[in-house]
């Protein structure tokens, strides 16, 4: 026979907020993440990923990896540009103009993205 009872355990993983978080922190910490993002900032069109490994003197590959970490982080939108020809190149821009890290009241951060692009 089986007992249960009426005892709840706290989650031990992270919140979702406290994985997004870690994401954008992560991402920010990246020297070249940190590059490519006030390249984007500072640019009046979004740019290829070839277009941004130029401008930030960082390898093509290298350039793609940090694009995804960005996106996945909620820091960069990325769309997809058809050509007359018929191909299509993505191009990738800054989603926002702040990060603001702060302290919650159970002392984990909060991560608030500002102002729109």
């Amino acid at each position: 026979m089986s007992m249960q009872t009426g005892l709840r355990r706290k989650p031990t993983g992270p919140t979702p907020a406290e994985l997004e978080a870690e994401q954008v922190l992560e991402a920010l910490s990246d020297h070249a993440c940190r590059r490519i993002l006030t390249t984007l900032q500072g640019a009046a069109e979004p740019m290829t990923a070839q277009d941004l490994s130029e401008a930030c003197d960082v390898p093509l590959s290298t350039t793609y990896r940090k694009v995804e970490q960005l996106s996945e982080a909620g820091l960069l939108e990325e769309t997809l540009q058809l050509r007359a020809n018929g191909t299509h190149t993505h191009q990738y821009r800054s989603s926002v103009e702040s990060v603001t890290v702060s302290l919650n009241d159970d002392r984990g951060l909060e991560v608030a993205l500002g102002g729109d692009r």
